[in-house]
């Protein structure tokens, strides 16, 4: 029972060929999830951390401290360096110098290579991680052409681990593969045959228990599932246009159904009614309630329905829950109380506070079957350890759970007991306890639990065949383990809050049992993999079923074939828990097979990588100047001026400069004080989103942005651009009002017009759309200048060039009535102060403004006194 230490590790079959075949020809690796793409992709940064090379790592920012860790875990020499927004231009530029693997985000990337700050002909190479999200205009697209254009040699190798993104939309794995300039795909799911050959060598011993749910969560399912169908239902009857084989009960227990969802709904949401709204935030809410059901305990499953029907009481509006008022959701209710609070009997019929029932009385604060299933495996575990003299003192007990919360409670359970655990969370979560059922509530579960079926297997967890035994259970009231004997990644304060402690833990001798989350804190979805191979557990309980986990579980095991490792797979038999699994591995595996048929039909031209000179997918549009010179010079092609386009840095959040830049237009980054995109020397737009809109119009900051442009550029451009695959309208249809309301967008935006008659608003429905308007603008006007455009801003009290006049006091001259465009230079030529101003008589100010009634309104203003009214008790005092 000798271990084998973490460092060796033997190097699998699958993993060797795919390392071999990236490194012959790039390509794009799409890997079935828990594989080891951390670790494919960890020997490509090991092979590449030298000063010699100089490889960009692309999309995973949010790995830099998990990649980091793991290379200095196997003594790389070189560290790899991580470049944010921290480090200055001239910081940048010798990190880049000094070479090795630099791991950078995108935006600052794109900057980089505009500016020339990164030598683009002496990278290396680039890879890129999370392939399934470079899309046709992305900033990575905008960047590997960029890389491309001046770089012929590097490589570019792409990873990924979710199949399912290449499946959505019309050739989605084409457009991806253009977009990285890639030629190949290497697919390699669980099916295939060195995956399996290589796993399936050196197997964990797998213990599977179904453990089958309580008579009220049972009834508690089955209701939230009537009304799940309900919804489904409904929402198909009022939206036909509703893809039907995407939207069914069995896809809403998924947190895909959120993204299923808003591809078909968000070009209309804004046109939907309340009711079809309030069913798809239903279908939300019933799948949380769903997950709760299996994952918590009954005291906060009952408080969660609950929240939600106060919410409902409370806010009486007239989209509300409808299914509320439906037979199951009384099911429900009663049912969710009774597992906090029991029955109570009144004559021969037991009666709980809801409504009557047929069944007999029963105890109150049901515990979680799956507490007791954990608590027989961890005892038959001890067993073991205590008779196996090559297993005491040295076994580790890994046990996992879905998230943090889950890994408390189950800490509660094993070191207070179940029914201590429950009445704490019924004491924290404030509960009326009613004095009838007080005595319930310190009874023990009966052991009406159910039973536990189980059987021990030697195949993989996703492959399951062999007969069931039955296992007899029990209640299990007293603490389970001591405090000194659990070791955990979470400790709790005084409040019985949940901290976390650290995300690596020491191993005390002796035997201990850890308990880990699944969940990462910081959405590191690989940190599992560190977890086994710190530990090196000799016992796995997963206590929640996961896909990725319990593929990791079987890398971990071929590669290190002496090492002793048995897994118990815990799992609600019949339940919505066992659905989402088993629909996890089905639509994976059809997103496969869909790959895997792309790829033979996918016709790839030879050109693709971008390395041959003349490379179409390189080639950028004429911009619409030198298209009108060529038509003049009778096709002869005049010479133009390159044509360009100052951009600033925060804009590169954004698709538009990489568009900008395909048609044929330079793209300047720098950081400017006014606008967002400067044209030419007379040109200055500022783009907004609708939602960027709509909250700078509330704050106020759209109109200090419309000042600094109108004050500086002669054609300043506010841009609205909204997103082609959603309807857009700032107000429903027929609500057109004839007054002005401060609620309205539409009479902020009237406002912001009459305030700034110069000020032209521009609607563009897409990005595409958008990057045609500005270079047809763009005709015919001179290229901007990047020190004027700099300097525009730097202080407020700055006169424009050409403007002899202080703008501060010109802005408030014009907020005078009387006082407008056409005359305001008048009176800043002649009048000296505003002290000087108010003492001329109505008719000087005649002279002055050459207009009566301009003249009058001016006078009036400046010598008639304001009333001031406040009102102190209903009574009004002037």
């Amino acid at each position: 029972m000798a271990q084998l230490a973490p460092q060796h590790e033997v190097v699998l079959d699958f993993e060797n060929q795919t390392l071999i075949e990236l490194l012959s020809e790039d390509g794009l690796v799409i890997m079935a999830r828990g594989l080891g793409l951390d670790r494919l992709f960890l020997k490509f940064l090991k092979l590449y951390c030298d000063p010699h090379n100089l490889v960009l790592v692309l999309n995973a920012s949010s790995l830099e401290s998990f990649l980091t860790e793991e290379l200095c875990r196997e003594g790389v020499e070189y560290p790899l360096k991580c470049i944010t927004n921290e480090y200055s231009a001239k910081e940048r530029e010798g990190l880049y110098l000094q070479g090795g693997v630099v791991c950078i985000t995108s935006r600052i990337l794109v900057v980089d290579f505009l500016r020339g700050q990164c030598p683009i002909d002496k990278v290396t190479g680039i890879l890129v991680f999370n392939g399934h999200r470079v899309k046709d205009s992305s900033t990575e697209a905008f960047i590997l052409r960029l890389y491309r254009e001046k770089n012929k040699a590097g490589f570019i190798k792409s990873f990924s681990d979710a199949p399912e993104p290449f499946t959505n939309g019309f050739c989605q794995l084409e457009r991806v593969m253009r977009n990285l300039f890639l030629r190949h795909v290497y697919l390699w799911p669980r099916f295939h045959a060195t995956v399996s050959a290589s796993l399936s060598r050196h197997k964990p011993d797998v213990v599977e228990l179904r453990q089958a749910m309580t008579p009220h969560m049972v009834a508690i399912q089955m209701a939230v599932l009537d009304i799940m169908k309900a919804c489904v239902s409904e929402l198909k009857r009022s939206q036909p246009s509703l893809d039907t084989e995407e939207v069914t009960v069995e896809n809403c227990m998924n947190k895909s159904f959120n993204q299923i969802i808003k591809l078909q709904l968000d070009p209309i949401w804004n046109q939907l009614g309340g009711k079809t709204k309030q069913l798809v935030f239903d279908l939300r809410t019933l799948r949380t309630l769903l997950h709760f059901l299996t994952q918590y305990d009954c005291v906060t499953f009952y408080n969660y329905l609950e929240t939600i029907r106060s919410s409902t009481d409370t806010y009486a509006f007239s989209g509300h829950s409808s299914w509320l008022f439906m037979d199951s959701a009384d099911t429900l209710f009663v049912k969710s109380r009774e597992r906090v609070y029991g029955r109570f009997k009144l004559g021969k019929q037991s009666v709980s506070k809801d409504k009557t029932s047929k069944d007999d009385g029963g105890g109150g604060l049901e515990e979680s079957p799956k507490w007791h299933l954990l608590s027989m495996v961890l005892e038959e575990i001890r067993k073991e350890t205590r008779t196996n003299e090559k297993l005491e003192g040295s076994s580790k007990v890994l046990v996992v759970a879905n998230d943090e919360r889950t890994c408390y409670q189950l800490r509660q359970y094993l070191c207070e007991g179940g029914q201590r655990l429950l009445e704490k969370q019924l004491s924290r979560l404030n509960l009326t306890v009613d004095t009838t059922t007080s005595k319930n509530l310190k009874r023990s579960l009966p052991s009406q639990v159910g039973g536990a079926s189980k059987k021990r297997k030697t195949d993989t967890v996703e492959e399951q065949d062999g007969d069931d035994e039955g296992v007899e259970t029990g209640v299990i009231c007293q603490p389970f383990l001591e405090e000194e004997e659990l070791e955990m990644v979470f400790s709790d304060d005084d409040d019985g809050r949940m901290e976390a402690a650290s995300s690596h833990f020491g191993l005390p001798s002796g035997p201990v049992i850890v308990l880990h989350p699944l969940s990462s804190a910081n959405d590191n979805p690989y940190h599992m993999g560190t977890v086994l191979r710190e530990m090196v557990p000799q016992f796995i309980v997963m206590y929640d079923a996961d896909i990725q986990f319990v593929r990791q579980v079987e890398v971990f095991k071929a590669c290190r074939p002496g090492l002793p490792l048995r897994v118990y797979f815990l799992l609600y038999d019949s339940s919505v828990e066992e659905q989402r699994y088993l629909t996890g591995l089905r639509k994976e595996k059809e997103a496969f097979e869909q790959l895997i048929k792309d790829r033979a039909s996918m016709v790839v031209p030879v050109d693709r990588e971008g390395r041959v000179g003349d490379n179409t997918l390189l080639t950028r549009e004429l911009s619409a100047s030198q298209e009108v010179s060529s038509r003049k010079a009778g096709g002869r092609g005049q010479e133009v001026g390159p044509q360009s386009v100052l951009v600033d840095i925060r804009e590169f959040r954004s698709s538009l400069p990489f568009l900008i830049h395909r048609r044929g237009i330079d793209i300047v980054p720098l950081t400017l004080e006014v606008g967002d995109y400067i044209l030419s020397p007379d040109m200055c737009v500022e783009r907004k989103s609708v939602s960027d809109l709509i909250g700078s119009l509330n704050s106020g900051r759209l109109y200090n942005q419309a000042v600094a442009m109108t004050r500086h550029y002669k054609r300043p451009l506010l841009l609205i651009e909204f997103d082609e695959s959603r309807s857009f309208s700032l107000q429903k249809s027929g609500s057109i009002k004839g007054e002005i309301s401060s609620q309205s967008v539409a009479s902020k935006l009237a406002l912001l017009t009459l305030h700034f008659p110069t000020l032209r608003i521009l609607w563009c429905p897409t990005p595409n759309a958008t990057a045609e308007l500005l270079e047809q603008l763009k005709v015919g006007q001179g290229q901007p200048d990047v020190e004027v455009a700099l300097s525009m801003g730097q202080d407020s009290l700055d006169k424009v060039e050409g403007d002899k006049y202080n703008p501060l006091v010109k802005d408030f001259l014009l907020k005078l009535p009387g006082i407008n465009s056409k005359n305001y230079r008048r009176i800043m030529n002649k009048i000296g102060d505003l002290q000087e101003l108010v003492s001329l008589s109505e008719g000087q100010l005649d002279r002055l403004l050459d207009n009566d009634a301009n003249a009058k309104l001016l006078w009036s203003f400046l010598h008639t006194q304001s009333k001031v009214t406040t009102t102190t008790r209903g009574k009004k005092r002037t």
